[in-house]
């Protein structure tokens, strides 16, 4: 077996260079390291199922941010200044007054909720002939 010691240079100057460039090479390394370890963990965030959003409650711009809207999960309206709710914290939102968005209609799938008869509000998202739910 050879001697590690041939392979370097026998003076201090040159071993001191060369310490140097291994040292470099080796912080380039665990750079590489951090950054593969860094993407394996975005890469496993985004595999990971995002739970569905039924319900989202718009908020109002200013300090007091108060609901403004109901919206679907899947409505991309309002996104910005929205929240997701559940399915009680959306009727309550709609009994108090406020409005379910309606653009989308009922009968499109999609933007709309229409609350069961018991928890209907009083204005706001609009039945299937076109008259306002509740009363």
């Amino acid at each position: 077996m050879r001697d590690p010691r041939a392979l370097f240079p026998p003076d201090l100057a040159r071993l001191e260079v060369i310490e140097q460039q291994v040292h470099a090479l080796l912080v380039e390394v665990r750079t590489l390291i951090a950054e593969a370890r860094r993407d394996q963990r975005l890469a496993e965030t985004e595999h990971r199922p995002v739970p569905e959003v039924e319900r989202r409650i718009q908020y109002g711009i200013g300090a007091e941010r108060r609901p403004v809207m109901v919206h679907t999960g899947d409505c991309s309206m309002g996104m910005a200044r929205s929240r997701p709710a559940s399915r009680e914290q959306a009727a309550q939102a709609l009994t108090q007054g406020v409005e379910a968005w309606a653009i989308a209609g009922p009968t499109s799938g999609r933007g709309c909720w229409k609350p069961e008869p018991a928890e209907r509000p009083r204005s706001g998202c609009p039945t299937a002939s076109g008259a306002e739910a509740g009363g």
